[in-house]
C-alpha cells in the first residue's frame, strides 16, 4: 500500500521561523529567498518571496509535503495559492514579539477563510511561558488553547512533534 501524502502549509508572520521549520523537518527542501530591502532588514537579511517546499516521511504510511509561505504582507497573494488543496496548516509565530502575535491574529482569520474546516496548529517559537501562559497567548491570538504548541524550528524533534500533533487533528477531521 502506498504512503498517504498529506499537504501541509506552513505560514505565519515575517521572521517566525517558517523557512527554518521546512528545512529542519525535510531532507530535500528548496526555497526562493531574496535579500531584505526594507526596514525589516533589522530582523533578518533574507526573506522568502514565493515559497519553501520539502517532503518529510514520518513513517512508512505517511509522507508530508510542506509548503512554506512568505511572511511579508506584500507577498500574501501567495497564501491562497499555496493553501489550495491543503490537508492542514501550521502557523508559526515568534512569541517574543508582540507585533508578530498581533499580525498572527489576522493571519489566522485569513487562513480560516481559505479553508474553514482544515485543522491547524499555532507553533510558538521563542515563547517564555513564565511571561505568557498558553491561555493568554491563545486568547490574544483568538484560537483554542489546544491548537497552541511550543516549537523551536531549529530542533528536528520539535518540528516532528508539531507535525504529529497536527496529523492527529487531520485524522480526527476525516
Amino acid at each position: 500500500m502506498p504512503a498517504e501524502v498529506i499537504k501541509v502549509v506552513v505560514g505565519g508572520p515575517f521572521g517566525a521561523g517558517k523557512t527554518t521549520f521546512v528545512q529542519t523537518v525535510t531532507a530535500d527542501s528548496v526555497g526562493a529567498e531574496r535579500e531584505v530591502t526594507d526596514a525589516t532588514s533589522a530582523l533578518k537579511q533574507r526573506t522568502t518571496v514565493a515559497m519553501d517546499h520539502g517532503t518529510a516521511r514520518l513513517d512508512d504510511d505517511t509522507v508530508v509535503t510542506l509548503f512554506g509561505t512568505p511572511g511579508q504582507e506584500r507577498f500574501s497573494f501567495m497564501w491562497p495559492v499555496l493553501s489550495t488543496g491543503m490537508s492542514a496548516y501550521v502557523l508559526l509565530v515568534d512569541a517574543s514579539r508582540l507585533q508578530a502575535l498581533a499580525q498572527l491574529r489576522s493571519i489566522v482569520r485569513q487562513f480560516q477563510g481559505f479553508a474553514p474546516d482544515v485543522p491547524f496548529v499555532v507553533a510558538a517559537n521563542r515563547w517564555d511561558q513564565s511571561a505568557q501562559s498558553p491561555a493568554e497567548v491563545a486568547a490574544f491570538v483568538g484560537i483554542d488553547e489546544a491548537a497552541l504548541v511550543q516549537c523551536d524550528p531549529r530542533d528536528p524533534a520539535d518540528c516532528e512533534r508539531v507535525l504529529r500533533h497536527l496529523l492527529g487533528s487531520v485524522a480526527l477531521a476525516r
